[in-house]
């Protein structure tokens, strides 16, 4: 397999690279020939111009994308069209290209499964493109899915430098402002190797998505999805939202993944809209760019790509990223032009994973090495053509400073939000928690058996409660004095503790009297509990006191039954043993 990539300026200019003698021997020896066009022209009819001059000259499949930045040589170019061509010696090239309308695009995916499927061909790998300004990608990829196919796939969204309101795919004299353009890549000697490097990191407190629409967020906990971008960023609901906010997605944790979310629209209504998927209920954080770790993720990537030995490296870059680094992006794709000729696009969008497990990505650098045969390591010439950035000035303090303050004030904010997380959370602890025992307050402990009974009411599940009271312990404080009391509540409430299961909830319920509420058991259950801890707490050696008996009321929830009735219950059944002689269990029956 052999690579070239090519700057076109015009029509005539393209005509007389295609005449070149390069272009001439390899095309001569190829069986076939994949060219992908990246275009900042965001105009089909350009693409389809340029892939017919390239058709005459050669047998060639040739796919289009407009876009928001462009990668030759390793560097990214602005406002240019690139062709990068590959000529696979044995490898075949099957291009699809299927329109899509709104509503559509479930069916655009099993179609294209479908399609795939009759090509009858061992798939090593496709490239993907698509509109995603204009259709649900994400739909299109769930249709793809469920088929029983698996290979690679890899690409990007279609991008548009001005409006973000249209972009194009194109395959040959095709042009789609809506749709899908893929090429099935098979052969026997064909290998790809892909990975997908993010590195943002959450700037804002972890907030959750409450509602949603397809790709429209409409809030987030519970207040418009604008309100956040315009409260922590002070972003302006205008023309400029998606300039403004495309350096702070959302992220969130999807299994054992890190996923970034861009805002690309703001609604009537205070919804964002998003080109990938985001569910209720998923929990998201403010994010920036670290671009410190992303050189990191970069320079892992290039260690495996140099392992994986390519002769073709394909960079599908999300245009946040250009955005975020900018004079400084060609730290992360310079490198892999010493690896071998790299072209790419800069993406609204990007594709990296298997056709039944495949997610648009967003803020992400998708690599794909590809090569024929066995590795075969050969030294990369790099040419006074190749547009290759020079290596920094080693120990130069004022290289890439843009990068190194952006890095330092992430560090700082990151600390200050870890710090606020942390008084919040104990704050938060302390406003539930009994400050003398460590237990659930009386606050808490309400929450809890609302929640109880709630539950209960919707499923019909069981529960139970029990009141204990130590016995005589106003003696206690009369005799020896509160700081004594204080540590045989203490000492209590140890004993409660280490003698329940983690599903029981305990709290002290005021004074000398604590609350156990036991999901899932009736009263039989709570009995045999009661009858445990009475026996533990009678055995035990309290500080000073030696001894302490306490007493028990329970009660087990009936249909009906509020926090007031129930807790009248077990209150009851208290009163009733401390009068029958204390130390001893109540029940409270309704028959």
């Amino acid at each position: 397999m052999e690579q070239i990539t090519l700057i076109i300026e015009d029509l005539n200019h393209l005509r007389e690279m295609l005449a070149s003698d390069e272009i001439c021997t390899h095309s001569a020896v190829a069986g076939t020939i994949l060219v992908q066009l990246y275009t900042a022209r965001n105009e089909g009819a350009w693409l389809q111009a340029v892939a017919v001059e390239i058709e005459k000259a050669l047998p060639a499949v040739v796919v289009g994308v407009t876009t928001v930045g462009e990668i030759a040589g390793g560097s990214s170019l602005s406002g240019k069209t690139v062709a990068a061509f590959s000529f696979f010696r044995s490898s075949q090239a099957d291009p699809i290209i299927l329109s899509c309308r709104p509503g559509e695009e479930l069916m655009v995916g099993r179609s294209l499964a479908h399609k795939i499927e009759r090509l009858g061909v061992n798939v090593k790998g496709m490239l993907l493109l698509a509109t995603p300004l204009s259709i649900n990608v994400h739909y299109v990829l769930r249709g793809m899915a469920e088929s029983s196919l698996c290979f690679p796939v890899f690409g990007g969204g279609a991008g548009d430098y001005a409006s973000m309101n249209i972009s194009f795919v194109s395959y040959g004299s095709t042009s789609l402002s809506g749709g899908i353009v893929a090429v099935v890549l098979s052969g026997p000697e064909l290998h790809v190797e892909q990975l997908a490097c993010l590195g943002w990191k959450p700037l804002s407190k972890e907030m959750t998505i409450t509602s949603t629409d397809g790709m429209l967020v409409k809030s987030i906990d519970g207040k418009p999805a604008f309100s956040i971008y315009q409260y922590y960023l002070g972003i302006s609901n205008d023309d400029t939202f998606s300039v403004s906010a495309i350096e702070f997605p959302l992220l969130l944790q999807r299994e054992d993944e890190c996923l970034a979310r861009i805002p690309v629209a703001v609604e009537k209504d205070g919804a964002l809209r998003f080109l990938a998927d985001i569910n209720t209920g998923e929990k998201v954080r403010l994010g920036y760019g670290n671009p410190e770790m992303i050189i990191d993720d970069s320079k892992r990537a290039q260690q495996r790509m140099e392992s994986f030995v390519p002769e073709a490296i394909f960079l599908y870059s999300c245009g946040t990223r250009r955005f975020l680094m900018q004079e400084d992006v060609e730290l992360e794709t310079g490198p892999f032009e010493k690896i071998a000729p790299t072209a790419g696009f800069y993406t609204y969008g990007e594709f990296c994973g298997t056709s039944n497990n495949l997610s648009l990505l967003n803020g992400n650098l998708v690599v794909v090495g590809l090569r024929e045969g066995p590795p075969r390591q050969r030294k990369r010439t790099v040419t006074a053509a190749d547009t290759i950035i020079a290596d920094p000035v080693p120990n130069d303090p004022y290289a890439h400073k843009h990068m190194k303050i952006i890095a330092r004030l992430l560090h700082f904010i990151e600390v200050v939000t870890t710090e606020l997380e942390h008084s919040n959370s104990e704050l938060a602890r302390l406003s539930v928690t009994d400050k003398l025992t460590q237990l659930y307050n009386r606050l808490k402990l309400d929450e809890m058996l609302t929640r109880e009974l709630c539950r209960a009411k919707r499923y019909g599940s069981k529960f139970s409660i029990i009141l204990c009271d130590i016995d005589y312990f106003k003696s206690v404080n009369d005799l020896y004095g509160h700081q004594v009391g204080d540590k045989v509540l203490v000492e209590f409430a140890k004993v409660l503790k280490n003698n329940l299961r983690k599903s029981d909830v305990l709290g002290r319920w005021g004074g000398e009297e604590f609350l156990i509420i036991m999901p899932e058991n009736g009263i039989e259950e709570a009995e045999m509990l009661a009858d445990k801890l009475c026996k533990r707490i009678s055995e035990h050696e309290f500080p000073v006191v030696k001894q302490v008996t306490c007493s028990f009321g329970i009660a087990a929830y009936q249909t009906g039954d509020t926090e007031d009735t129930l807790l009248a219950r077990a209150d009851k059944a208290l009163y009733e043993a401390k009068q029958g002689g204390r130390n001893r269990i109540m029940l409270y029956m309704v028959l």
